[in-house]
Parts: structure tokens; sequence; C-alpha cells
């Protein structure tokens, strides 16, 4: 009997240590709704290769620079800005440079759709839109 006993709190343990990393994860998904963090989940190269939503169209941002420092950041800043709130959103984004000229602007194209121009200072406003707006191509 005590045997037995102990022999199922090994398996037990041994079951909680298997599947708790998935466990953990599977919350903090639930938590921040992050598809990259969502175990066993669908991987961007899995989407690529079956053809993802949006294929055919490219996201770009472009951005009229008007400033060496517009809005208190730097042209790299601002891209990897850019780049990463569209990451999480599940989607690659092309972030392009042009000259401005009276102040930074922010405009979303997706094949013939145009979405802006946002101010520098709330450029994120722009970016649901601009993922929906994709996810349709």
């Amino acid at each position: 009997m005590q045997q037995t006993r102990r022999s199922l709190i090994y398996v037990l343990i041994i079951i909680a240590i298997v599947v708790m990393p998935t466990a953990v994860m599977l919350g903090w998904y639930q938590f921040t709704r992050d598809p990259n963090l969502r175990p066993l989940g669908i991987t961007r190269e899995a989407l690529r290769a079956y053809g993802e939503p949006g294929q055919g169209a490219e996201l770009v941002a472009i951005v009229d620079w008007a400033q060496p420092h517009a809005a208190g950041m730097t042209q790299r800043q601002l891209a990897r800005d850019l780049t990463a709130s569209f990451a999480s959103k599940g989607v690659e984004v092309r972030v392009l440079f042009r000259d401005g000229h009276e102040a930074t602007r922010v405009t979303y194209v997706i094949g013939k759709t145009q979405l802006g121009p946002y101010p520098a200072t709330r450029a994120a406003e722009g970016i649901a839109a601009a993922v929906d707006a994709y996810r349709m191509h």
C-alpha cells in the first residue's frame, strides 16, 4: 500500500513537471493576448508556408520626418517602436522615412488602402485599423 501511494505521487509529480510550462504560458497568453506566447500555437513560418492573410499586400508605415528628433524620438526609436507594436499583433511592417515639411506624421499603406496621416505622437491610434485592413487583403 505504501509503495503504491509513493509510486502514484511520483507519477503525479512527473505529470506536473511536464504540464506546468504549458499551463503557465497559456495563462500568460490569456492575460496578454499576445499570439506569440500561445503554447503549441501556429508559428509565423507555418503561416507563411500555408499563405497567411494579407499575402500579396504589404503593410508599410511611411513616416514624413520633419525634425531631427521628432517628439523626442530618433528615426531608429520610432522604427523600432512601430515594428514592435505591429509584431505584438502578429504582423510585419516595413517602415520608410521621407522628408517632411511641417510635422512628423505616420501614414499606413496596405495595398491601395491608405490610413492617416497620424501625428507621430498619436501613431499608435492607427495600428489596429492598419492590422485589420492588412488582414482583409
